[in-house]
């Protein structure tokens, strides 16, 4: 498998696309990070997916920082580089970032 890097605000950066399974089929980008445990997106994808943000498993992360945010952890089908499958996804108001984090548990150990 094979991803062309993104050019993120002109810089070139591992984003790639993933479809996660709601109401309906949704696409976004993720950044793939390797250092970071769980795949994490911004939570205004749940709405768009049809769920509601608390009703997932609430975790607090550990980010960058040092601070801790809470993650909601919702159990999705989702479709990447060819394969479909169930995995755990992270949702957060608090992710600083301007991207999605595609985190390596339920990721890495299936592609």
């Amino acid at each position: 498998m094979k991803f062309s890097y993104f050019n993120f605000k002109g810089r070139l950066l591992p984003i790639i696309p993933i479809r996660l399974k709601g109401k309906e089929w949704l696409t976004v980008d993720a950044y793939v990070d390797s250092g970071a445990s769980f795949s994490i997106f911004h939570a205004w994808i749940t709405e768009a997916l049809g769920l509601t943000l608390e009703e997932g498993e609430k975790e607090y992360v550990v980010v960058r920082d040092g601070s801790q945010i809470p993650v909601y952890l919702h159990s999705l089908t989702i479709q990447l580089a060819g394969k479909e499958f169930e995995a755990k996804i992270g949702f957060s108001r608090r992710l600083g970032i301007g991207f999605n984090l595609l985190g390596r548990a339920g990721m890495f150990d299936r592609l």
